[in-house]
């Protein structure tokens, strides 16, 4: 088995994984997310906030949909089509009685079955971490982009997510760059495989090595409300959140442009 057929076996083999959890896990990974603080108050709005005001009838691709949350922001700006891809077969199913205009595909965002320049505007929520070789992910990101197309996307920030369990496996791509793989127990018991970069420069590198131009990178803030607004169930969840992400930032969110 030569290398590149070796990489890819290993994606899938990690892909089947994840897959498999989120599958067995559907129901109470949707109930978690409805009162998941860093889900309401951190990740989604500040997501939310760098969408742009219309997509003026062009073409959207959601990579790794999910529950399909974002999209219900992403209809409300006018685009001709919305594709979203899981590998989760039963997420799938419930984004897709959630949002029956949306067109969903089960695939895998390492080796995207689109032609190329198919989509003006990639979303990804909280998903990319998922891949050991980010020289790839975002080259096939790129090719699937029209020119001048957007990019925007969360993942896991790598010095929070640097503490969650290690397997002692690495990845090292064709530019000597090093993933950590680890494990973590999401939401709903979730037990997800992901790889970890050393750094945000790692991450920024990645996408400017494809060929995009970096628009924004930042440390998303949960959203900043007085107490005495929130609904009670959410008051300990809020609080709790908000003093994590501030002493150790949860996510990393990039908006990226094909040149």
């Amino acid at each position: 088995m030569d290398k590149v057929k070796q990489i890819n076996s290993q994606n899938d083999l990690v892909a089947e994984k994840n897959a498999k959890e989120y599958d067995a896990h559907a129901q109470s990974w949707q109930e978690s997310m409805s009162t998941n603080a860093g889900h309401k108050y951190l990740e989604k709005p500040a997501m939310e906030k760098q969408l742009p005001a219309t997509f003026d009838a062009k073409a959207v691709l959601c990579i790794g949909v999910g529950l399909g949350d974002e999209l219900q922001e992403i209809l409300k700006r006018n685009p001709a089509r919305v594709v979203g891809i899981d590998i989760s077969t039963e997420l799938l199913n419930i984004a897709q009685s959630r949002f029956p205009a949306v067109e969903f595909r089960k695939m895998d965002m390492n080796s995207l079955d689109f032609p190329d320049s198919s989509f003006d505007f990639i979303y990804s929520s909280l998903t990319l971490h998922y891949a050991k070789d980010w020289d790839a992910l975002c080259s096939e990101m790129y090719r699937v982009l029209k020119k001048e197309g957007g990019f925007l996307f969360s993942t896991h920030h790598p010095e929070y997510w640097s503490h969650e369990t290690p397997t002692g496996a690495t990845h090292t791509n064709q530019r000597g760059v090093v993933l950590t793989e680890h494990t973590a127990l999401l939401p709903g018991g979730v037990n997800i495989i992901y790889y970890n970069h050393p750094n945000t420069d790692s991450i920024c590198d990645a996408l400017k090595y494809a060929g995009f131009k970096i628009e924004k990178s930042f440390i998303p803030p949960v959203v900043d409300l007085p107490l005495n607004l929130l609904p009670k169930k959410d008051l300990e969840r809020y609080k709790k959140i908000k003093n994590k992400n501030a002493k150790t930032p949860l996510f990393f969110i990039i908006k990226a442009l094909k040149i």
